[in-house]
């Protein structure tokens, strides 16, 4: 029943405006939350704190309370929760809108969190999937409404 009214309801500008953002800032944040991970797990690392001169090595380990915050934290937990709607969202798709994800949003090595005019822009995309700017843009917009009910916004 809940899964047929999410279908319904409309989505505002600003719901579909965030979902477009979790879509750019996914590879960073799963980047993020795989490197955090990796701290947590293996907490001691060889370091290399000397550049360019004789090798200095030490032992360091988090501090405890930095790992205590980064899982208690809604912030990273919301992130959590994001990148695993967008690969779920992703699973549910088509291909051609699959391909269209690739091509706009998650065409980067998440080395930063991109901003809008960091992306590539319509003619590119439509070139690569071969469809008009304007189905592209009509697929981008029912994507991204589906991401933005998924995320529960309005």
């Amino acid at each position: 029943m809940e899964v047929e009214l999410l279908k319904f309801y409309r989505v505002s500008e600003e719901a579909r405006n965030y979902a477009r953002k979790v879509l750019r800032c996914h590879n960073y944040e799963a980047k993020q939350i795989k490197s955090i991970e990796e701290s947590l797990r293996h907490p001691y690392r060889e370091t290399d704190e000397n550049i360019g001169g004789s090798h200095v090595s030490s032992n360091i380990a988090p501090q405890e309370a930095e790992a205590e915050r980064v899982w208690t934290n809604e912030e990273f937990l919301s992130t959590v929760r994001h990148v695993e709607i967008v690969k779920n969202l992703i699973e549910d798709l088509s291909d051609d809108a699959v391909e269209l994800l690739q091509a706009r949003y998650l065409s980067d090595d998440g080395s930063k969190c991109r901003r809008p005019k960091d992306l590539p822009n319509w003619v590119k995309v439509s070139n690569q999937i071969h469809l008009s700017e304007d189905a592209c843009r009509k697929k981008d917009t029912a994507v991204v409404t589906m991401l933005a009910r998924r995320l529960k916004l309005k």
